[in-house]
């Protein structure tokens, strides 16, 4: 039987991570066995929907590269792939349980009954639950009359019983299910009982979700049972913790796959990331692409502790995937960050050519795709109208050396720069630090950065292209640290 598995989010706001680690997890399943990946829409509590969410969680799933086989945008072959557009069928299977005793109409009021049950609990009495000793026949009457009722499912005697695919066998006893609720008095369906009917109709084998679940489940395997459907197997997946072990919340910084999109981490190294948190590659290789997260993930392997989420390790992995870019692919995600930053681009092919040299240059030292336009500040910086400092005989003696070079055409190369450097410094007898240090903080403001043997064959280059903002070139830089002419 082909293995069919789904991720059913709800358009109540962004995708945050703990959902988007369970999206991921799902689709390496789906696509590890040769199974379908089938993406609902939960969406029967209208009054929570956010306006576009839906859209939004499609494109931050897409970002970190999960594709689903059935669902919205794509289609398949069970129906509506959103809760709201299944609801007569969701009320004709309420009704199917009303009428066979497994749900009953209740006119209790919620506030009382709790109080009741809370009161029966500490009396160490059974509490009855209002509504179930009702003639059906009387129910029906009331409901026709307008009275408002939910529909309860009457729980079962027995303990519940299931196998969770990291926990083994586990349950609860039958008066901790109790009789919830299917349908609200307008008849539209709970989450309880939607889910079950969805997750039956599209023929789903495997139910991967949040350990949050956890106690959803013993409700959900009693419907099946009532139906005599075949439950799907379960797994829940351990939470995601912030750093002080309470449950990842905005507090703890960006949490959304959206923001992190937007600080410039990576799609594919914040699945890496995610595929990481509580399993471990067999080779205990960290940096891995879909393809190899595809072959090596077992799902058996999963620990079924919670995690720690580590903005400083996705960071890392961020820095890795980002190296490993392709230099255009590098280019084409980099440019809306500059553009934010107030540069503009040009189709010139020589413009792009020098920018994916630059970006792959300056990628070592950036974890993130918005920390590029900082690391760019070599390339653009400007010195002082004035000079900052006094340059002594044998360093000024080697800037005008480096501007001849630079004039000369010797320095656009990084074979001629280092001929270059070798040679100013045999003649000045300034060696290493003593020469490069000063020349980078002249040319570029900094007292670290690239190396200057590509750095500036690099700047020379742009100085002559239609960049903006514009380069400068590096004879201009060294030239305006030099004394005046007298």
């Amino acid at each position: 039987m082909t293995e069919r598995l789904r991720f059913a989010p709800s358009p109540t706001g962004a995708l945050h991570l703990g959902n988007a680690r369970t999206a991921l997890v799902n689709w390496l399943v789906a696509r590890g066995c040769g199974g379908a990946l089938v993406l609902r829409v939960e969406d029967t509590d209208e009054g929570r929907n956010v306006e576009g969410a839906d859209q939004r969680i499609f494109d931050d799933l897409r970002w970190l590269g999960i594709e689903w086989d059935e669902g919205p945008d794509v289609g398949g072959d069970y129906g509506a792939y959103r809760q709201s557009e299944r609801r007569c069928r969701h009320q004709s299977v309420v009704a199917e349980l009303v009428q066979t005793g497994a749900a009953y109409y209740c006119f209790g009021d919620v506030e009382t009954i709790r109080a009741e049950r809370l009161a029966a609990s500490e009396a160490g009495v059974p509490f009855e639950w209002p509504g179930r000793a009702i003639d059906a026949q009387e129910a029906a009457r009331r409901v026709a009359s307008g009275g408002p009722a939910v529909v309860r499912f009457r729980a079962p005697r027995d303990p519940v019983r299931f196998v969770d695919g990291l926990r083994g066998e586990t349950g609860v006893e039958a008066d901790q299910v109790g009789d919830f609720v299917i349908a609200r008095p307008d008849g539209t369906p709970t989450y309880q009982l939607a889910v079950v009917v969805d997750d039956h109709d599209m023929a789903i084998t495997h139910v991967i979700r949040g350990q949050d679940h956890l106690s959803n489940t013993p409700g959900q395997v009693a419907l099946y049972d009532a139906l005599g459907w075949t439950a799907p197997r379960f797994t829940h997946l351990p939470l995601v913790l912030g750093a002080d072990r309470s449950r990842l919340s905005k507090r703890h910084g960006a949490t959304s796959v959206a923001a992190m999109r937007e600080r410039g981490i990576l799609g594919e190294a914040l699945a890496n990331y995610l595929v990481l948190l509580g399993w471990a590659p067999p080779d205990e290789g960290e940096v891995l692409d879909a393809m190899q997260m595809v072959a090596a993930f077992d799902l058996g392997g999963l620990s079924s502790t919670n995690v720690v989420f580590d903005q400083d390790k996705l960071e890392w992995l961020s820095q890795q995937h980002m190296q490993r870019l392709p230099a255009e692919v590098l280019r084409q995600r980099a440019m809306p960050f500059f553009a934010a930053a107030g540069a503009r681009f040009s189709d010139d092919p020589a413009v792009r050519a020098w920018w994916q040299h630059a970006l792959q240059l300056l990628a070592p030292a950036a974890h993130r795709l918005d920390e590029l336009p900082s690391q760019s500040a070599p390339l653009f910086w400007k010195p002082a109208e004035s000079p900052s400092a006094t340059l002594d005989g044998v360093l000024e003696e080697a800037v005008r050396s480096f501007v001849a070079a630079a004039s000369a055409g010797e320095l656009d190369t990084e074979a001629g720069f280092r001929d270059a450097a070798r040679a100013i410094g045999k003649h000045t007898g300034l060696r290493g630090r003593g020469l490069f240090h000063p020349l980078r903080k002249l040319v570029t403001g900094q007292d670290t950065g690239p190396e200057l043997a590509r750095l500036i064959p690099l700047i020379q280059l742009g100085s002559r292209l239609p960049i903006e903002p514009a380069v400068q070139s590096v004879e201009a830089r060294l030239t305006a640290a030099l004394p005046s002419s007298p």
